[in-house]
């Protein structure tokens, strides 16, 4: 997607919401984020449940054709399928499956440190407390 249909689609969301003043940019960025991991779901799920099955996705919803022709020779390439290999292959590698969310244990942090706070805060102590962990 290029800036300007993005900035179309942040302008079309704002004709719906009204944000609390001075919280745009940083509604935005999440916003932005969350189009980004929906986007590229689906696409995932149109190579997964669509284009390796050479089932014609245009009969269902509102896809043009041409576009169609476009998804499926990038997804039937050489090299997109080298590379779906190598990263299935990668992640089959991994014996522990994170369940952390997409911000990964750095955003959590900040998170588990509030939550150990609150914890002292009621007098009870927290678990980096219980186990010999510096907070």
């Amino acid at each position: 997607m290029d800036k300007n249909e993005i900035a179309t689609m942040w302008n079309k969301l704002l004709t719906r919401f009204v944000l609390p003043q001075g919280s745009e940019d940083l509604i935005k960025e999440h916003t932005l984020k969350q189009w980004a991991i929906m986007f590229r779901n689906y696409k995932s799920q149109l190579n997964s449940k669509w284009a390796k099955k050479w089932l014609d996705w245009t009969q269902r919803y509102k896809i043009l054709a041409g576009q169609w022709a476009v998804f499926l020779e990038q997804r039937s390439s050489d090299d997109f399928k080298a590379l779906s290999e190598s990263k299935s292959k990668l992640e089959k590698r991994n014996k522990y499956h994170h369940h952390l969310g997409t911000g990964g244990y750095q955003h959590k942090l900040a998170q588990w440190e509030q939550e150990d706070e609150a914890q002292r805060a009621k007098g009870l102590s927290a678990l980096p407390d219980q186990l010999g962990h510096k907070g």
